[in-house]
């Protein structure tokens, strides 16, 4: 049995959009199983606790009394826009490969190289950045003082969102001086429908529109810091010409439902753009993993009337039409940091975004990418990547998507005591004597669970689950595809 492996550098843990708990007092504000399928489905204290002043909540300075306690300990979705695994498998996995000392973020107690960084997520992610510079600047000179030799630097693992503050942080605020790696797990650097979708239509859940959720979380910047900065939006009003190539949503020459145009704009220039101007190119120790395999909206329609996301890769034309996948959440295409985009040494997975940072395979290669060391972390983006499936470190993660991939399907809510469909797409997953298996998580087994065929697809009705979260795995040909969703 070996024992845990030195660690040198200082690892920080950042989370996405509501993957942080959030305290006012000692009472939680967001906190699972809090979140929306509790009292924030209806307008209350809850609800105007987590609104706060939305004019206020960008100025580093303002002080509304709510903290960011902490990282999710359970599942937490936000319908429509995001969902999120908790943390703890990822924690248990640095933990017990590295010899890690954990520190806390909100003291300044003794030196330390594991921090989970939680970041109110409400506020704009270059306040949250800000916080992120400060916490660093205190704690990586402390940490150095504590070894003999070398200089110390950071190793950021962050999902979704999280990728975006530590990316504003590197970019603009001089990080990348003292980082040795940045490894991201489904960030959307370049946007994703379902943040449009969010914005322009708002909450819906079960068929109704949760217009006070709407209104709150609509009122975020760090939610319009998520629309796609990349031409998305097909203009299908009658009258206009047909062949009309893409165009940007921050740039639509019509209102697009409740988006607030002044706002779309505002993300895109005061933020994507200074990490563009900023940037310090191809050469950053950055490897971002892009989830695949799943069927994921990749372009909008505008009709004169409402906006509709859809699936169909309409927008990407026929030369990218490679990039027509994703994890759910964020495409393909916009997991790729703008500076990457002539370069293909990104990773992939075959994971969902709620789970892309806590399967077994993700974990088990990202503890083998850290044990090679920083000096061969550092060189990351050199040139002469090894083809995939060699021992370098940047084929640790896929270098191309698996063409046996497994795609999973299952919405976000269900009502309680309605069957829960769950789809599986996937190369022969209807053929052969040993179909896919599914397997769910408690709280409780379900009543009856049926396996048929849909259009080539396995598809199993799930019926008499108790209220609550469910994490379903399937299962076929030696891979494993993972997702939850929660019954209301």
């Amino acid at each position: 049995m070996y024992g845990r492996l030195r660690f040198d550098d200082l690892v920080v843990v950042l989370p996405g959009i509501g993957g942080s708990t959030l305290h006012r007092g000692g009472v939680p504000v967001w906190k699972p199983p809090l979140a929306l399928g509790g009292p924030l489905r209806r307008s209350g204290r809850a609800l105007e606790a987590l609104a706060g002043e939305p004019g206020l909540l960008d100025d580093p300075e303002h002080d509304d009394g709510i903290v960011a306690s902490g990282l999710i300990g359970l599942p937490v979705a936000i319908p429509g826009l995001a969902k999120l695994n908790q943390y703890g498998r990822l924690r248990r996995a640095l933990r017990e490969r590295f010899d890690l000392a954990p520190g806390d973020c909100a003291v300044d107690g003794p030196p330390a190289n594991y921090f989970e960084f939680a970041y109110d997520w409400r506020r704009d992610n270059r306040v949250s950045a800000l916080r992120l510079k400060s916490f660093l600047d205190r704690e990586l000179p402390k940490w150095a003082r504590t070894l003999p030799y070398g200089r110390p630097k950071t190793v950021l693992v962050c999902h979704s969102m999280g990728g975006l503050v530590a990316k504003y942080y590197l970019d603009v605020l001089g990080g990348w001086e003292h980082c040795r790696a940045l490894i991201t797990f489904g960030t959307p650097f370049r946007g994703s429908l379902p943040a449009l979708d969010f914005l322009a239509n708002g909450v819906r859940v079960l068929g109704t529109r949760l217009n006070a959720v709407s209104d709150v979380l609509g009122a975020f910047t760090s939610v319009h810091q998520l629309l796609p900065r990349y031409p998305v939006l097909l203009d299908r009003r009658p009258g206009t010409p047909p062949g009309q190539r893409p165009g940007h949503v921050h740039l639509s020459p019509v209102r697009l439902g409740t988006l607030d145009p002044a706002r779309a704009t505002a993300a895109y220039q005061d933020f994507h753009r200074r990490m563009d101007t900023h940037s310090p190119g191809p050469a950053a120790p950055l490897l971002p993993v892009v989830g695949y395999g799943h069927r994921t909206a990749q372009t909008a329609v505008f009709d004169g009337t409402r906006l509709r996301i859809t699936t169909d890769p309409a927008a990407l034309g026929a030369e990218r039409r490679q990039f027509a996948t994703g994890d759910r959440s964020v495409p393909a295409v916009a997991a790729i940091p703008v500076e990457m985009s002539e370069r293909s040494t990104w990773g992939w997975e075959n994971a969902t975004h709620s789970t892309i940072h806590a399967t077994d395979d993700v974990l088990a290669r990202l503890l083998r990418l850290l044990a090679f060391g920083g000096n061969v972390l550092a060189d990351l983006q050199a040139p002469g990547d090894p083809a995939p499936g060699t021992d370098g470190v940047r084929g640790v993660f896929p270098l191309a998507p698996d063409p046996h991939a497994l795609g999973l399907e299952v919405d976000d809510v269900h009502a309680a005591g309605q069957p829960v469909v769950v789809t599986c797409r996937g190369h022969g997953v209807t053929a052969g004597p040993l179909p896919p298996t599914l397997t769910l998580s408690p709280p409780c087994p379900p009543d009856r669970v049926t396996l048929d065929e849909d259009e080539g697809a396995a598809r199993w009705t799930v019926t008499g689950l108790a209220p609550g979260t469910h994490e379903v795995t399937v299962s076929f040909a030696g891979r494993a595809v993972s997702d939850f969703f929660e019954v209301w």
